[in-house]
């Protein structure tokens, strides 16, 4: 896919804000990250890549959850939400409907578009690598309506994103403006409208 075509794909909204670095660093309170759903002869592993490091942090029965394809579970673990979206299996042609898969599960978690998502690089992993995973997972990611920032670790794959005008670079979370229920129903403002 070259330059062009990705821009289309994504109807030509900016490029996908992107930070190198560890993810579990984000100051945002919401990751998201992949999952894979049962292959066609029914096995699943989320023990490896970032699951694993997931679970390594506190979501010991994420590898026991048999996923459904486009499925989304949330957990929160020492004070930030932890999105797992099952947009692959892990056998050839697995990844194919992921790029739909991640904007599908991205438009449903139960996230308000004024808060920030961070995600890794879907399909960056081995697991990726071994299945052709393909830069049309950005392209997914770009899509959502929501405010997700990319967070790639590896440093030649952040180069390559760059430099192909698929992301831009940034150095912190972008701040957004939450709207609060609440902010309305205050006495002081309630007495102020009167």
């Amino acid at each position: 896919m070259n330059l062009t075509q990705f821009l289309n794909a994504i109807k030509r909204q900016k490029p996908l804000i992107c930070i190198q670095g560890d993810i579990f660093l984000t100051p945002a309170d919401h990751i998201v990250f992949a999952v894979n759903y049962p292959s066609k002869d029914g096995k699943w592993n989320n023990t490896g890549g970032f699951a694993g490091d997931v679970v390594a942090r506190g979501w010991t029965n994420l590898p026991e959850i048999k996923f459904e394809k486009g499925q989304t579970i949330s957990k929160k673990i020492f004070g930030k939400t932890y999105h797992a979206i099952a947009v692959h299996s892990n056998e050839e042609y697995g990844w194919d409907e992921a790029p739909d898969l991640i904007q599908l599960c991205l438009d449903k978690l139960p996230v308000n578009s004024t808060s920030v998502m961070a995600i890794v690089l879907i399909g960056g992993g081995k697991a990726g690598e071994k299945y052709v995973a393909s830069i049309k997972n950005v392209e997914g990611i770009s899509r959502t309506y929501k405010t997700v920032v990319l967070y790639v670790k590896e440093v030649e794959h952040y180069k390559y994103l760059l430099a192909a005008g698929y992301v831009s670079a940034v150095v912190d979370v972008p701040r957004t403006f939450k709207l609060r229920d609440d902010y309305f129903l205050t006495e002081e403002r309630t007495a102020t409208s009167a």
